[in-house]
């Protein structure tokens, strides 16, 4: 792979130890480790994983989103979302498809659907 093939990647990490208030408008596939107060949007096509450690406190929107760490808020994706094992869901989901794990901690609210 030469510079160039590299700076056509479009991925962003945002990692543990590290806490952020306010919102993010991410493009390309995402992975957050750290803790975040505000909402986080990835654009277009990108894939949006929550690692252990992470605790996002607002809204989360992408096409693809996997759980492993917490959300408290709303959650709104176009695709799937999977809630693994290690997660901790408290609000709402909106998704086309919804996968939740054994062990997973889930508490939506009543205006939670999957289409």
């Amino acid at each position: 792979m030469n510079e160039t093939d590299f700076r056509k990647f479009n991925y962003n990490v945002l990692g543990a130890n590290s806490s952020i208030k306010g919102d993010l408008t991410l493009t390309g596939d995402a992975i957050i480790t750290s803790k975040i107060e505000g909402s986080v949007e990835v654009k277009e096509t990108g894939k949006l994983v929550l690692e252990r450690g992470s605790h996002i406190i607002g809204k989360v929107k992408a096409i693809d989103l996997e759980i492993f760490g917490q959300v408290d808020g709303e959650i709104e994706c176009s695709g799937i979302v999977s809630i693994r094992s290690s997660a901790h869901v408290v609000g709402s989901v909106k998704s086309a498809r919804l996968v939740i794990y054994p062990g997973a901690v889930v508490e939506m609210t009543a205006n939670s659907q999957v289409e």
